[in-house]
Order: structure tokens, then C-alpha cells, then sequence
């Protein structure tokens, strides 16, 4: 045992007794067992590290998505090097091998973090750390445990006891968090006209990432990505806990898709709600299978609940587009009145295989470019945009939205009466945006490849390029292999803007209401990639110019409300109110003076400047994640107090020459004290 750096210890004289007759002698025993442990420590140790993820994503490494997949793979396997390289120093004992050890376990993780840093991935640095400082104390911990078999048997049960508890651990701080997670919070941002008082409050979870806004009477309804319904008031400002769920499920039949994909029907919080590459991995993604678009009528005290939505025909194994409809009595629907039955109104053809020569190779099943989005054209047609569901002429033998005998990579015209649709324009990859104003405009956004991102608006019986004019590119190319010259696009109608690099543009409105007089006319766009709201100012069929609202969630859907308040849904599972600030004084200045570089918010993280809840009683320049701080403001340690953030708000540069902060101060007392007595509130 001093050859692997550990005292030797007094075997159990039976067994080297036995041992002894078959002519294994006591140091031969001892070295065996010694490698036995060191095998069973290694292979519970590698395990604990692969379910390291599961705190932060909600799912070991190997059911990561394949961006994540990876890095994790390659922290895994930096362990089971360092392990190696920790048994092969086995000889060197005392000081010297805990140190050859230690830097050979820090060289090898040195090389792993070279890597992520090259390909510049966005791999969890908490992650990342943390499997870091777990194997460096695996694999240390060996040398330091006495050659005890008791000992090394409790070490090994407690690595074990720590197998078993993960998950349901990870779970309970999981719901921990939610529970202590505030169910309003409010914040205030600058915009070129007003400043915006955000007010988040956390909503119904769903399975799957998705869902959809709409006005209803006097309330709201929400349907999730999952297909439940609910419905809240207009007073929800209030309160944010007052979301009803309705007894009308969606017909999404999501269940029956996970079982023929062998997977749980769910977006783990690992898994990104967009395009993952999974190389020769032809699996279904269950977490893609999801409600996209809501839509409300009402006709007298009659309402109409128009949601569309994948659905899986399992005999057939192939799936569609479906836009169900649920309608009663307003008033019995808002009780949850028993009684009221979905119906089919629409379905896509064809059924799209997920087997077979015809199927989309690659991922068969990509339901994030379903489309989806409906609005009223008239009383009895409803407009929906459909997305080509990556049957696009690379990873499929058709390219479907330039096939006018199917309904895909279209827009579709819906006779509401007797379901009869026609196509109304083509040309699209996945139309998630869709909106008609007062005028009879019909906008609508549409995704691109990487890059390519489109404003449009529809003209009927326009063709819109897909997938034979884009500007955007392949993953990992710089080019779209079926694109046309350009000189040749004449016959495709082109978009008013078109985002490169793609923004993940979701749906968008067109503001007509009286809340924001400043902003009546312009269009608003929702974003999923850059978690922002982009105002666009359009007049005769030009984008005069846009306007960055950045919001620090993805944005799946946006309404007016009723009072002219924008509201945001999120795959965040939170709702977003948004309205111009009209409160007290210190939070204008806030925005005034602050907003423009500093969020109040920890939700929000941290913008050119630290973010500034809860920096009273912080350390000056401790803000962990913010690495910006001057070396002037780092050398003047101490912590934040009213009299010192008094000081530095009236002369930064006095108080602290060299410092970063680019504002003259604020000379005014009482707007100090203001500003003082609101970011103690933060």
C-alpha cells in the first residue's frame, strides 16, 4: 500500500490465511485491493461528475442537447484522464504526489477550458467550475484516506448515497427556487419616447417551451405550449398569481408523439427552444411538439377559441398542422362550464413521414418551424401562416413551399363554416409572426436560416422566395446551397428588412391604441435569440428605423391589451407587462440617470455597468460575473453606503479619479437623496 502513497494496514488474518494457500502473499493482497478501490472510487467518481449538469440544466450529460452534449463529454473525460494519470503516479508518495497529482488533474482541465474557450462555447461556467474542483478533490482524495477498509467502505457509500439522492435533490432545490421565487417583480428601462415600467410576473408552467396570447371580453387567455388555457383579468398588475386554468385541453396529443419517440415529453432546462444540430442522430424531439398560435372571436355573447398545434397520426406514423376549435358561450366558458368539445376545423396535407425515403433527414421532426399564427381576415376567414417544417429541398427530396399541392411554407385562407382552405401566399421557411392592423395590412415575420430573419407583408398570391431567395445562410456555411442569383429574384416578392444575423424573430402587432400616443402606427417585434423588443417605424413600405428594447427573455408572443399596456409571454413561463412609467420620482430619475448603463433588477443581469440591486452594504467593485470594474474603483475597497454613494453620485471623477463612470454627477441634493433612497430599495 505505500506504493499507491496510502499506510498499509493489517489485513483480516483469515483471509490472508486463505490467501496465503494459494500463494498470494500479504503486499500482493494489499496492492489488489488497492486497485479494486481505486477502480470502484474512479467509476462512482465519474458518475457523481456526469450528474453534475443535473443542478444546472435539470439533466445529466448524457441527455444534454447535442451544443451541450459535448463540453460535457469533455469534462467527463478530462476526469477519466486525470484519474489515469492519478493511478499511474501511484508510486510518488507524501507531499510530492499530492502535488504531481494536483497539477496534473489542473494541466488537463487547463486544456479543456483552452478548448471550450477556442470554439467559444457558451457551456455553464458554474458547471464548468464545479466539475473542476469535484475531480481535483476525487482525485486527491485517495492518497489522503487511511488503508482502513472501514473507511475506504464509507467513502465508497458515501459516494454512492450521493448517486442516489442527486436527482431528487437537484428537484427539491429546483422547487425551492421556484417557491422563493418572487411572483412579481417590476423594473424600469429607457426607451427613445418613455421610460418603460416592466412589471414580470411568473405565470402557469408548461412541459414544452411555446404558448400564445389573446384578448377574450374584458379578460385574457393564455393557452401554454402544452395546450392548457388560462385565463386572467386585467387587474393582474396587482397580483400575479391570478392565472384560472380552464377544463378545455388543447387535442395535442404530445403524449402519444414521446411514446413512438422513446423520450418524456419535455423541455428539459438544458435544452435550447430552437434549432439544435444532432449530426447523425435521427431521433424525435418531443420537446418540439407544441400549441403555436391562439386566436379569439367573439360574436355577441358567443366566443370562439381557435388554437393551431401539431398532431401526431401514430398509425400512420407521420404528423400535421392542426387548427382545433372550441366555441360557446362566452360567460360558460370564462366558469369552465362542462359540456364544450374541441373540434377539427383544419389540418395540413400531407401527413409528413418520419420514416422512410421521404422523410426530413437529420431531425425528422423539427416542430419549431411550425408557423402557426392565425388572425381574422373576416368574420368567416381566418389567415394562418404555416412553416415548411425543414422540408426544404437539402433535407428533404421536395421543397414543400414551393409545392402548391401541400399546405406547407404557405400562408392559408380557412373558410371558419366548412374548414375549406386556400393558399393565400408562398414561399416560406417559418412565418412565426403574424399580425392584420386597421388598415388591412397583413405583416408577418418569418425565420431564416443562419441569418435571414424577414419583415414581410403579405400580398396575395405573392411568392416569398423559400428556399430559393434568402439572405441568410447554411449552419457552419457561408452560403444557402439552393439560393438563386440574386439578379434573378424578380419573381419572388422581397421582405421590407431582413435581420443578419438572425435575431429568432417571433410574432409581432402593429401598436393602435391610445397608451403610447408616441408609438401609434409602429410595429412591434418580439425576439427569441436576442431576448429583445424591436419598434419598428414603417411608412410607405420603408423601415424608417428601428429601436433595441432589450428584455432579457424570449419573447414567444406579445399583445395589446385592452388598455394599450404590451404584454410579453415568455419561455420563461413569465408574462410581462409593459407601460409607461407614470410612478414616483426616483424611479423616473432611476431611468434617467441610471437606467441607460445599470439594470435594477438581479433578473436582468448586468448591462454596461454592474447591476445595482442589493449593491447597499455590497463591497465596492465585488460584483461577481461583472469583470468591467476600473482599477480605480477596485482600489478603493470599503462598501456602498448612503454617504459614500452620495459622494460618488454628486462628482464621480472626484471621488474616484479614473473611474469608468462616463456622467458628470448630479448636482441636485434632492435628486440624490431621491435616487439614494429608491436603489436602497433595489
Amino acid at each position: 500500500m505505500r506504493d499507491l502513497g496510502i499506510s498499509e494496514g493489517a489485513p483480516n488474518s483469515g483471509a490472508v490465511a486463505h490467501f496465503d494457500q494459494l500463494g498470494w502473499s500479504t503486499a500482493r493482497i494489499n496492492r489488489w485491493s488497492s486497485w479494486i478501490f481505486l477502480l470502484a472510487w474512479n467509476v462512482l467518481a465519474l458518475a457523481v461528475i456526469a450528474l453534475i449538469p443535473y443542478w444546472k440544466f435539470g439533466v445529466p450529460v448524457w441527455r444534454l442537447p447535442p451544443s451541450k452534449f459535448l463540453p460535457g463529454v469533455a469534462l467527463c473525460g478530462a476526469f477519466v484522464a486525470s484519474a489515469v494519470v492519478a493511478g499511474w503516479l501511484h508510486r510518488e508518495c507524501g507531499r510530492r504526489g499530492l502535488l504531481l497529482t494536483a497539477m496534473s488533474t489542473m494541466a488537463i482541465y487547463g486544456m479543456v477550458f483552452l478548448g471550450l474557450n477556442v470554439f467559444k462555447n457558451d457551456f455553464s461556467r458554474g458547471v464548468t467550475l464545479s466539475v473542476f474542483v469535484l475531480a481535483l478533490i476525487l482525485n486527491l482524495a485517495p492518497r489522503l484516506l487511511p488503508a482502513s477498509w472501514p473507511l475506504r467502505t464509507l467513502a465508497l457509500g458515501a459516494l454512492m448515497f450521493i448517486l442516489v439522492v442527486n436527482q431528487s435533490t437537484a428537484h427539491l432545490a429546483s422547487e425551492l427556487a421556484a417557491r422563493f421565487t418572487p411572483a412579481h417583480s417590476s423594473a424600469l428601462i429607457r426607451s427613445s419616447y418613455y421610460n418603460l415600467r416592466l412589471d414580470t410576473h411568473q405565470g402557469p408552467g408548461s412541459a414544452v417551451h411555446g404558448g400564445s396570447l389573446g384578448r377574450i371580453g374584458d379578460r385574457y387567455l393564455l393557452v401554454t405550449g402544452d395546450g392548457h388555457l388560462f385565463l386572467f383579468g386585467p387587474n393582474f398588475s396587482s397580483n400575479g398569481r391570478n392565472f384560472s386554468r380552464l377544463p378545455y385541453r388543447v387535442p395535442l396529443n404530445g403524449d402519444a408523439f414521446a411514446a413512438a419517440a422513446g423520450r418524456p415529453w419535455e423541455t428539459f432546462p438544458g435544452e435550447r427552444a430552437g434549432i439544435e444540430q444532432s449530426g447523425g442522430d435521427e431521433r424525435l424531439n418531443p420537446e418540439n411538439f407544441r400549441t403555436y398560435g391562439l386566436l379569439l372571436q367573439e360574436i355577441g355573447t358567443k366566443a370562439r377559441i381557435f388554437v393551431s398545434h401539431a398532431y401526431w397520426h401514430w398509425r400512420r406514423a407521420c404528423f400535421v398542422e392542426r387548427v382545433s376549435m372550441l366555441e360557446g358561450d362566452r360567460a360558460a366558458i370564462f366558469r369552465g362550464a362542462p359540456g364544450l368539445e374541441w373540434r377539427t376545423l383544419y389540418e395540413t396535407s400531407p401527413c409528413l413521414p418520419v420514416h422512410g425515403k421521404d422523410r426530413r433527414h437529420g431531425l425528422p421532426f423539427v416542430g419549431y418551424f411550425g408557423g402557426g399564427r392565425m388572425q381574422m381576415m373576416d368574420p368567416q376567414t381566418i389567415l394562418l401562416s404555416v412553416g415548411d417544417f425543414g422540408f426544404d429541398g437539402l433535407a428533404s427530396v421536395d421543397a414543400l413551399a414551393q409545392d402548391r399541392s401541400t399546405s406547407y411554407g404557405k400562408t392559408v385562407a380557412i373558410n371558419i363554416a366548412d374548414g375549406h382552405a386556400e393558399t393565400f401566399t408562398i414561399g416560406h421557411r417559418n412565418p412565426e409572426g403574424l399580425f392584420i392592423d386597421n388598415a388591412g395590412n397583413i405583416w408577418s415575420t418569418e425565420h431564416g436560416p443562419a441569418g435571414g430573419d424577414k419583415l414581410n407583408r403579405l400580398i396575395r398570391g405573392a411568392n416569398y422566395g423559400w428556399p430559393y431567395a434568402t439572405f441568410g445562410t447554411d449552419y457552419g456555411s457561408f452560403t444557402w446551397p439552393l439560393n438563386k442569383p440574386e439578379s434573378s429574384w424578380g419573381a419572388y416578392r422581397e421582405p421590407l428588412f431582413a435581420w443578419v444575423p438572425s435575431i429568432g424573430v417571433s410574432n409581432l402587432l402593429v401598436v393602435e391604441r391610445g397608451l403610447f400616443p408616441r408609438w401609434r402606427g409602429d410595429l412591434l417585434i418580439g425576439s427569441l435569440k436576442a431576448k429583445t423588443l424591436f419598434r419598428a417605424h414603417v411608412r410607405n413600405d420603408h423601415v424608417l428605423y428601428f429601436e433595441s428594447i432589450y428584455i432579457g427573455s424570449r419573447i414567444r408572443d406579445l399583445i395589446e391589451g385592452q388598455d394599450g399596456r404590451i404584454l410579453l409571454w415568455t419561455d420563461d413561463s413569465t408574462l410581462i407587462s409593459i407601460v409607461p412609467n407614470t410612478g414616483g420620482t426616483a424611479e423616473a430619475l432611476f431611468a434617467e440617470k441610471c437606467g441607460g448603463c445599470h439594470q435594477s433588477t438581479e433578473m436582468s443581469g448586468n448591462r454596461i455597468g454592474p447591476n445595482l440591486a442589493g449593491v447597499f452594504g455590497r463591497g465596492v467593485a465585488s460584483l461577481s460575473g461583472y469583470p468591467d470594474y476600473s482599477p480605480a474603483l477596485r482600489h478603493m475597497g470599503g462598501v456602498w453606503t448612503a454617504s459614500r454613494l452620495d459622494a460618488f453620485l454628486k462628482a464621480p471623477a472626484v471621488v474616484c479619479p479614473g473611474t469608468n463612470m462616463d456622467m458628470n454627477g448630479v448636482p441636485d441634493d434632492k435628486e440624490r437623496s431621491a435616487l439614494i433612497a429608491y436603489i436602497r430599495t433595489l
